[in-house]
């Protein structure tokens, strides 16, 4: 069983299956035109009927579809479909009415005109052969250890390719019914609540209900000789949900073992966002014939059961589901808040390589996405807006990266009401929506960091240099340079872990300004200094950090030598110094040496031959200041 933090690091070498399916779906987009005929009405509900076989490439059936005009004096409504499929005939109220069928367009027309804010609803009868007019299949069949097996899959707009729809991302419907017959041996996977499966000769009839708000890319089937296996799940102190798995009986009992898994994670998004969206439905998850995985409402569809994968489309329930991206230069919403998620799962299911697991994806970054940003600027390009290390990896660490400099109260206040505001629950949702909440919540505005970090590009790579002085104060000066000069400063609260021989302490600079100063007063003597130790910042790690060589007292009354020296340096203070404290310093800050004098001495030798090759900092406290003198350990 591999942990999300294992998977992710099987992953280091190539791009998830997952990603590359996104991208293969997403051409399907690249080459639709929305209808601007089906922009007259609001869809509303459908009821469909569908007859297939897993052992036969070949659908028919009916889909009544209810609408809200949207205009006046309309006299046509239109749907999408392909012209590969046959249409029967098409019913309104029991009557049969005329229409046109061509350019992968239904146009019917009505009775009478309808004018704005009416209700009504048609019936498409039909049947055929699917055919993927875009390269892909968005209704498929295969076979698994013998046994046929039939799914779709139709993000984003490869529903019209097998039933009469309106496609659409901007427009949601607000329930639907799915009543599928097929053989008797077969059981049908589908969206919403299980209502029922009755035999009916040597066929079976299953009904699912669906009652919220749904793409229409979201509606699916899949259908061949499942075992069901159901577990439950809570999402809040008084409800829970069913996690109904539909599994090949081939593999049966390591589905199992594998998908209970999803018990934590629903659990744990249900407390940390909000309950499960459709939890008074359900959740499960069915196989099917390829490798990836795809967030139909209330089913995944799944090629395994990795914990990654199980994580990734459990968290677009919330996130690309029942908030959906608004628009493609925002598929942030979508696939970087699943891979927020999975930092979040590995935060707290495997606390102890989170920040392992986060310098991973950090490192990728770095070293993929010196420039791009994570919104699309380009949509007619498809790795452009699947871009794995932009969409997906920079998109889901400048969350955790927004949440450390908001805090966690402010920015998980700011990410349930993007999943509760009525003007993006149930609905679309940009990135522009999610700032907006979170500077509510955190009372600060975050243009600057949208800029920055949504709308920019690169990263910083930082330049750190340090001095404590005898009283233990440190100076700290921070320096950045950005990796593209759409940036030229990122703003944020840094966090410097401060390292001394028996203790060490985290402290956090607001850094404002490139080349700014801080002033630290330590209670200890500080060895090390290590930028942001848990990996919460898009940057080059280490950062660049050295002691500082800049003199702060007389360094001509201190002699040291030889230099440079292999096994021992002979220091001496001249005129009227002497010792209080020397320290001997790497030329990263670490400390290799300290020790502490008697008023009346004046020289020393020190043993240097177990330090490693190098350049060394020798900080000499006297009387009269503090001196700071360089040597070189030789070979």
């Amino acid at each position: 069983l591999l942990s999300v933090f294992a998977y992710a690091k099987s992953q280091s070498l190539g791009i998830p299956k997952y990603v590359g399916f996104e991208k293969r779906t997403a051409a399907t987009k690249m080459n639709f035109q929305a209808n601007p005929e089906t922009n007259s009405y609001d869809i509303i509900y459908h009821r469909i009927y569908w007859e297939v076989d897993p052992a036969e490439y070949y659908i028919k059936g009916s889909v009544t579809s209810y609408f809200k005009i949207l205009e006046n004096n309309i006299s046509e409504i239109c749907f999408d479909l392909t012209d590969a499929l046959t249409i029967d005939s098409v019913t309104r109220n029991g009557a049969v009415l005329p229409y046109t069928h061509s350019n992968n367009l239904v146009i019917i027309t009505l009775p009478n005109v309808i004018n704005i804010g009416v209700m009504d609803s048609v019936t498409i009868y039909y049947q055929g052969m699917p055919v993927a007019n875009s390269g892909f299949t968005a209704f498929d069949t295969a076979n698994h250890n013998g046994s046929p097996i039939l799914w779709t899959l139709s993000e984003p707009y490869g529903a019209r390719e097998w039933w009469p729809c309106k496609q659409s991302l901007t427009d949601k419907f607000d329930s639907l019914d799915i009543y599928v017959k097929t053989p008797i041996n077969n059981k049908v996977a589908s969206n919403g609540a299980l209502i029922f499966e009755k035999t009916e000769g040597s066929h079976k009839l299953t009904y699912w209900k669906h009652r919220y708000p749904m793409a229409t890319y979201l509606v699916a089937i899949a259908v061949t000789n499942y075992e069901s296996y159901s577990q439950t799940a809570w999402v809040d102190q008084n409800n829970k949900v069913e996690i109904l798995n539909y599994l090949y009986p081939e593999n049966i009992e390591s589905a199992i073992e594998d998908v209970g898994f999803t018990v934590k994670v629903m659990e744990l998004f249900s407390k940390l966002f909000i309950p499960y969206p459709f939890y008074k439905e359900k959740y499960g998850h069915a196989q099917f014939a390829w490798g990836g995985g795809m967030e139909h409402q209330t089913m995944s569809f799944m090629g395994g059961f990795s914990e990654h994968l199980i994580t990734h489309e459990l968290a677009h329930q919330w996130f690309g589901d029942h908030v959906t991206c608004g628009s493609w230069k925002d598929i942030w919403i979508n696939e970087g808040f699943a891979v927020f998620c999975e930092s979040v799962a590995q935060e707290h299911l495997y606390p102890s390589t989170w920040s392992e697991w986060k310098q991973h994806e950090i490192e990728l970054v770095v070293e993929k996405a010196k420039t791009g940003s994570i919104f699309v600027d380009d949509t007619t390009d498809v790795n452009r807006i699947f871009n794995y290390n932009l969409t997906y990896k920079k998109g889901g660490l400048i969350l955790q990266m927004l949440r450390k400099q908001v805090g966690d109260d402010a920015f998980f206040t700011g990410l349930k009401e993007l999943l509760t505001n009525v003007n993006t629950a149930g609905g679309f949702a940009t990135g522009e929506d999610f700032k907006r909440f979170v500077e509510q919540a955190a009372d600060t505005n975050l243009t600057q960091f949208f800029n920055d970090w949504y709308y920019g590009q690169g990263y910083p790579l930082y330049d750190i240099t340090w001095l404590q002085d005898i009283n233990n104060k440190m100076d700290i000066s921070v320096s950045q340079i950005t990796t593209h000069s759409s940036v030229p400063f990122f703003a944020l609260h840094i966090p410097l872990l401060l390292i001394g021989q028996n203790k060490d302490t985290l402290v956090t600079f607001h850094n404002t300004e490139n080349n700014q100063n801080f002033v630290y007063s330590s209670d200890f003597v500080v060895e090390e200094v290590v930028f942001d130790p848990r990996y919460n910042i898009v940057a080059k790690h280490p950062a660049n950090i050295n002691f500082s060589i800049t003199d702060s007292g007389n360094t001509d009354g201190i002699n040291i030598m030889p230099n440079p020296a292999n096994e021992t340096i002979h220091i001496k203070a001249l005129h009227e110094n002497s010792f209080d404290k020397i320290d001997i310093i790497n030329i990263s800050g670490k400390q290799h040496f300290t020790k502490n004098y008697n008023a009346e001495t004046k020289k020393t030798d020190i043993d240097i031959s177990s330090f490693p090759v190098g350049i060394y900092f020798i900080r000499i406290s006297t009387q009269t200041g503090t001196a700071i003198k360089q040597f070189v350990k030789s070979s």
